[in-house]
């Protein structure tokens, strides 16, 4: 009982909040900008989706993999795929992330939900493609209520109160056959009240994301081939 209780709580998204925020605390590095000012102004793929946001946060890591490498790891994410890549196992319910390609994973369109949570199914903690661009951009986006998680409309008027959120993977080629990964969340709450949760649920968010970044980039450096015949598209694998 004791067991199911507390795997219970370190799954929930206030147990994953406050374990990454305590990690990060323990480690200041990974609260702090990993983009240039130049980069958080650009305007990317996906900013459209919340066009007014109350709160946006832009992180990045430069990884020594073309951009083909690295788009398939982003296609697989998700809750019950191949996880998030992060330092916390519980955020894929116990599951560490995925340290290999997974050919059935690769089939992504505009439109699919990519599952934040064990009741994706149920409409409750559900990311949705809203931009697919082969080895270029990623987009999610969420609206959902902010305690049971469950998908919500916000021209509703009877709507209450609600999270509407943007997520952006965007790679961009560099000089020398490497890619910089560029992570943008854009996010905006009802009602007016609830928006100062965003300074503590942004540290954990920063400190999710570094970690995650990083998982990435450990995972496509490792599988980058000495000698590449051509671009790798996720429908080839």
């Amino acid at each position: 009982m004791l067991r199911r209780i507390a795997r219970s709580v370190a799954t929930s998204a206030p147990g994953t909040n406050a374990a990454y925020l305590a990690y990060g605390l323990a480690r200041p590095a990974l609260l702090r900008p990993s983009v240039t000012p130049a980069e958080a102004r650009l305007a990317l793929p996906g900013d459209h989706l919340v066009p007014v946001p109350q709160w946006v946060a832009t992180r990045g890591v430069t990884i020594q993999a073309p951009p083909h490498a690295v788009w398939p790891w982003l296609v697989q994410m998700g809750f019950g795929r191949a996880g998030w890549y992060s330092w916390y196992r519980f955020d894929d319910d116990g599951r560490p992330s995925a340290d290999h390609l997974e050919p059935a994973l690769q089939q992504l369109a505009v439109g699919d939900p990519i599952p934040d949570g064990p009741r994706a199914d149920e409409g409750m903690g559900v990311w949705r493609v809203a931009v697919l661009e082969a080895d270029r951009a990623l987009a999610l986006y969420s609206c959902r209520h902010p305690v049971t998680g469950r998908e919500v409309d916000p021209l509703d008027p009877h709507v209450g109160p609600y999270v509407e959120s943007s997520w952006a993977f965007v790679l961009r080629p560099g000089e020398h056959g490497d890619t910089r990964l560029l992570v943008r969340v854009r996010a905006t709450v009802a009602p007016r009240w609830a928006r100062p949760l965003f300074g503590l649920v942004g540290a954990a968010d920063t400190v999710m994301e570094h970690t995650m970044l990083d998982g990435i980039r450990l995972r496509a450096e490792r599988r980058v081939p000495s000698a590449s015949p051509g671009p790798v598209h996720a429908g080839d694998l």
